[in-house]
This record gives C-alpha cells, structure tokens and sequence, in this order.
C-alpha cells in the first residue's frame, strides 16, 4: 500500500485515515469514492503484509515467532481510535531486525 500520486503525503498514519475516510485528514469535506474505502484492518494488512510480499520479504509483515523483526511501537491503538483521528498516531519505536533505529 502506499501512493506515487505526488499530492499526497509519505505519512503511512495519514495514508491509512485516507484509506478508511476516503477524505484527507483534518478535511470537512465529504468523502471521495465512498464505497472504495477499507476497512483499517485490510489497510494495516496492506501497509504490512502487503508491502513485504512486494519486496520479496515472505517472512515480513507480521508478528510470528521467526519472522523477520522490522517492527514499530505507535503512541496509541489505532484499532480504538476513531477513524479520522488515525493520523494523529505517532512512532515510538522502530526496530529494524530487532535492533532499535529510532526511539523519540
């Protein structure tokens, strides 16, 4: 999952609200295609899953004992906050092969 549409933003947290709302974050104006938009749990597997699977990474994007451990720790659950409030999630930590590359 992500965008090569220059208009849009690098942010995967503001990409996944889009994908949900179909509206650009903090807009007030109606959704655009209403009826293509995901449910978060198919735009997490997309941003994860999917994005292994593209780059060739079969034991990437999921939590399993031997997978690969390239993971991130968000400042909240996405999975309970209201949908356009998901780009407000921020990164904790990331951790590259179970070695941590950013901590704010």
């Amino acid at each position: 999952m992500g965008s090569d549409w220059p208009v849009s933003s690098p942010d995967p947290m503001a990409a996944l609200e889009v994908a949900v709302t179909r509206r650009e974050p903090g807009s007030a104006l109606p959704p655009l295609l209403p009826e293509q938009s995901l449910d978060l749990r198919t735009a997490l597997s997309a941003y994860t899953r999917g994005s292994a699977r593209v780059n060739h990474l079969d034991d990437g994007g999921r939590v399993a004992v031997g997978a690969l451990a390239d993971l991130v720790v968000l400042d909240r659950d996405v999975m309970t906050v209201p949908p356009d409030e998901i780009s407000g999630t921020r990164v904790d930590l990331t951790l590259v092969d179970g070695r941590p590359v950013f901590e704010r």
